[in-house]
């Protein structure tokens, strides 16, 4: 019985280690103005990570503090399916990144062109002009 138990608990130590680890992405402010945002990104896929916290969290020591989407993420892509899945499907948030480069600590630094993406946003209604 004593080995019955030894063995579940190192059974059950070799599978709770064996599941795969979900990663958080670490995003670091560099630089930012009003058309701009440079971030070091470490993440498996460092564009994605950096536009969709752009664009449903906002950095907060940035000149972006708030989200460029401030609805729910989940009612926004409901509203508009054509328009994300467009975006985020077929690559198309890649157009909106301006610079991607490697750093010698494996992480990513990427530039974002924040004036262009927040464009792009009004000019298909996902969000409105400010004042209207």
């Amino acid at each position: 019985m004593k080995y019955l138990y030894i063995l579940s608990l190192t059974g059950l130590f070799f599978i709770s280690s064996c599941t795969p680890q979900r990663r958080v992405s670490q995003i670091h402010v560099i630089e930012s103005n009003s058309t701009s945002i440079t971030l070091d990104v470490n993440s498996g896929n460092p564009e994605y990570a950096a536009i969709y916290q752009l664009l449903f969290r906002g950095f907060p020591e940035s000149n972006q503090t708030f989200p460029l989407i401030s609805t729910s993420e989940e009612l926004i892509q409901k509203q508009n399916p054509a328009y994300f899945k467009n975006f985020f499907e077929k690559n198309r948030y890649k157009t909106f990144v301006t610079v991607a480069s490697r750093n010698k600590d494996g992480s990513c630094r990427i530039v974002l062109n924040t004036r262009a993406l927040k464009l792009d946003l009004e000019q298909n209604s996902i969000i409105r002009n400010f004042g209207y």
